[in-house]
C-alpha cells in the first residue's frame, strides 16, 4: 500500500470518528442522531445516483436511512422502511432532519478545512 493511500485512509478515519450530533424532532418524540462527517463514496453512491436521476425526495429518504441513529448508535431505519418513509411520513420533517445533517457537515468542513473548498 502506498504512503499516500495510507495517509488518506488515516485522514478518513479521523473524520469518521468525530462523534455524533443530533436534532430534536418533537413531532416524533425523539432526537435523531448521526455521525459527523465520515460518509464514504460507497455509502453516498446511491444518494448521488438518485439525485442525478432527478429523484430528490427518494435521495433525502435514502440519506435519512443511511445516517439516522439513536442515542445508542443503533440505526433508526432499515432499507425495508423506505416505502413507508416515502409514503406515510411528513416529508417536511425528513427534510428538516437531512438539512440539519448537511448543515453539520458544512460546519465540520469549515472547522477542519474542506480540501475541495480550499483548493
Amino acid at each position: 500500500m502506498s504512503k499516500v493511500l495510507t495517509k488518506a485512509k488515516e485522514h478518513f478515519k479521523e473524520i469518521a470518528n468525530r462523534g455524533t450530533t443530533n436534532v430534536e424532532v418533537p413531532e416524533w418524540g425523539t432526537k435523531v442522531y448521526w455521525k459527523i462527517g465520515g460518509l464514504n463514496f460507497a455509502q453516498q453512491s446511491k444518494v448521488i445516483q438518485l439525485q442525478n436521476s432527478g429523484q430528490s425526495a427518494e435521495a433525502l429518504v435514502e440519506m435519512l436511512i443511511i445516517r439516522a441513529i439513536d442515542a445508542d448508535g443503533n440505526k433508526m431505519f432499515k432499507q425495508l422502511d423506505k416505502q413507508e418513509l416515502m409514503r406515510e411520513v411528513d416529508p417536511n420533517i425528513i427534510l428538516k432532519i437531512v438539512s440539519a445533517m448537511g448543515e453539520s457537515d458544512t460546519e465540520d468542513a469549515e472547522v477542519v478545512g474542506d480540501p475541495v473548498k480550499n483548493s
